[in-house]
């Protein structure tokens, strides 16, 4: 008996041209090879139930990091003591989490990963926080220091994508992070545009491999979007101890937010300690000067830095007072202990404030909205 396969060949050539290319894909799980991570993560280890591993929370040195951004809270990148754990098994979500500002997983380089937004109020008429992108929070490589100095990525992470490369992202098809409700983060259509999911993607910019494997894929144009809804249910996947900041007296230093576009970021090992500088322009400011009028700066150069709590230099907020108008800032700067190698020069001396003691605000808001009156 003669068989005839032309049906079949003309079956599967029909199923071919009309299946959508999204089954061409098969992402890698191999998430439990070393070479699924980059070389800030260490202790990796898995089970069937979790991939465990730790970082320092710094990205690779030759990232570039806070340059390009033009609002800050003040913050520096600093080491941090993370321990992650994501959930393998992830359970679908019938209605999927929209998250809020805040941690919504982790890049392979054991950086945490946010939400677009920032922590500032919601607007009344769409129920939405700001976008860090929007806000000119973000620097070249999608990130910024929190309010605990501690580095993130609120969109793409592009410096890491490109240090991944082609071969890893479209080629290996590996992921760059992971969801905390446990499914991997990719970069698919990022070097090859032949690989691009973009309209597969359902509303969590989420969809399903050949073999059935969710992942979320991260946008490969502005606003470089991660993820939009959780399809599972997310998880606490983070323990982190650190040291906040202390001022002079022994208080936290947490940052008061300014304009201020950052050209140079600099760590640097002085003796005992890491000293680190942020140089930049303020666009425009009241700043209060040591006889206690307001002087208005406009283009000006600054730099501000922390070596320790007895060596350092950095904006705050001035008192209120009645003939002072609009928001007033002011420079303080502490020098006596700082290591003789630091280089200062930088330091804008004319802005430093030496009047009566100012009173310690503590955590500053985090609202942009404070801007100083218009110039008459």
């Amino acid at each position: 008996m003669k068989l005839n396969f032309l049906p079949v060949r003309r079956m599967a050539l029909v199923y071919f041209l009309f299946t959508p290319y999204v089954w061409a894909h098969e992402i890698n799980i191999s998430h439990c090879d070393p070479d699924t991570f980059t070389n800030e993560v260490s202790g990796l280890k898995c089970d069937q139930k979790y991939i465990q591993f730790k970082s320092n929370g710094l990205p690779a040195s030759d990232h570039i990091l806070m340059e390009g951004i033009i609002a800050t809270n003040q913050q520096f990148p600093t080491e941090h003591s993370y321990q992650f754990k994501i959930n393998r098994k992830p359970k679908q979500l019938v209605v999927k989490k929209i998250p809020d500002a805040g941690p919504i997983g982790v890049a392979v380089n054991g950086i945490p990963i946010f939400d677009p937004a920032t922590q500032g109020p919601a607007d009344k008429r769409t129920g939405k926080r700001p976008s860090t992108l929007d806000a000119g929070e973000l620097d070249e490589c999608g990130g910024h220091a929190g309010r605990g100095d501690d580095y993130h990525y609120h969109i793409a992470p592009n410096c890491l994508i490109e240090q991944l490369g082609m071969q890893k992202v479209e080629i290996e098809k590996k992921p760059i992070g992971f969801s905390m409700d446990g499914h991997p983060i990719h970069a698919l259509g990022w070097f090859n545009k032949e690989n691009d999911v973009e309209s597969k993607l359902d509303k969590c910019r989420g969809m399903t491999d050949l073999a059935g494997n969710y992942f979320y894929n991260v946008k490969a144009t502005a606003p470089w979007g991660i993820l939009d809804c959780f399809n599972s249910e997310p998880r606490r996947f983070a323990k982190d101890k650190f040291d906040m900041r202390l001022d002079s007296k022994g208080r936290e230093v947490t940052g008061l937010p300014l304009k201020l576009s950052i050209s140079a970021y600099k760590s640097t090992t002085v003796g005992s300690d890491t000293c680190r500088t942020i140089d930049g322009i303020i666009p425009e400011e009241q700043i209060l000067q040591s006889n206690g009028t307001a002087k208005r700066i406009r283009n000006e150069s600054v730099q501000i830095f922390y070596c320790n709590q007895s060596c350092y230099g950095h904006f705050n907020e001035a008192d209120k007072k009645p003939q002072l108008k609009g928001r007033i800032i002011f420079y303080e700067l502490v020098t006596s202990s700082c290591p003789n190698e630091f280089d200062m020069s930088k330091v804008n001396m004319a802005l430093v404030y030496e009047g009566p003691e100012q009173s310690y605000k503590g955590k500053q808001s985090t609202k942009k909205s404070e801007k100083s009156p218009k110039p008459k």
